[in-house]
């Protein structure tokens, strides 16, 4: 079968979501489990094709292109949810991408936002997307608060604040974090957390501050095989 198949983007008949909010701020977020009948033949596609590369200085990983099929059945999947719990307008979509992805890259090979939470867009009219084709209970994704700022998103009305405060508590090398950030530190406090789950998709706000669960102990695997491979998309509204 082809990755374009529409059928491998079909949900499962036993999918399940969760509607939840997070902190102070109530920032969206939807939990889905058993996502789509095709996650094996995705999985295996990332497998067979294994042609993964550095895609941006940002993200600490390798990624891969999926199909263009992916990102329209997953709107399609999750219009109502987009739209009802969101309140985001479908129509209004500028950009949608997916790929899938591996955290690959170790704590000495991280820039200094890569140790701390990250926003995907200073704009609440944007989602983003985490698809575990894994099974990796020690890892999943978690949510901050920046503690100096009470900040746990981040728009075009708070980045030049957030972005100050960040300057003025790193501007010295030894105040950087060593590792990617895992539970409460002195500077963020995890909000929630969610374990990846084979199959499970989450999906949030681009603006949330948040960070893949990296602990001490992951092995940092290329391999879409046993490593902990995952789908992730950025849809951007106007």
């Amino acid at each position: 079968m082809s990755a374009d198949d529409k059928s491998h983007y079909l949900p499962c008949p036993n999918m399940a979501y969760q509607c939840l909010t997070m902190g102070a701020d109530q920032q969206e977020l939807v939990r889905v489990d058993n996502y789509i009948q095709g996650a094996d033949f995705l999985r295996q596609d990332a497998i067979a094709r294994n042609n993964f590369a550095v895609a941006d200085s940002f993200y600490p990983g390798v990624r891969m292109a999926i199909s263009d099929a992916y990102i329209i059945a997953l709107v399609k999947n999750l219009h109502s949810i987009i739209h009802e719990f969101f309140g985001l307008d479908l129509r209004k979509i500028k950009k949608a991408v997916s790929a899938y992805s591996i955290v690959t890259h170790k704590p000495d090979k991280l820039k200094l936002m890569q140790r701390i939470p990250h926003f995907d867009a200073p704009s609440r009219n944007s989602l983003a997307v985490i698809h575990y084709l894994c099974d990796a209970p020690d890892s999943g994704t978690a949510f901050y608060r920046h503690n100096a700022t009470g900040y746990e998103y981040i728009d075009k009305d708070r980045i030049g604040s957030y972005e100050s405060s960040i300057v003025e508590r790193f501007q010295s090398p030894t105040r950087h974090p060593i590792n990617y950030i895992c539970g409460d530190t002195e500077d963020y406090s995890e909000i929630a957390s969610h374990q990846a789950r084979y199959n499970r998709l989450l999906m949030y706000r681009g603006s949330s501050l948040h960070s893949g669960i990296i602990r001490p102990n992951y092995n940092f695997d290329p391999s879409p095989e046993t490593g902990r491979l995952t789908i992730t998309s950025f849809i951007e509204f106007a």
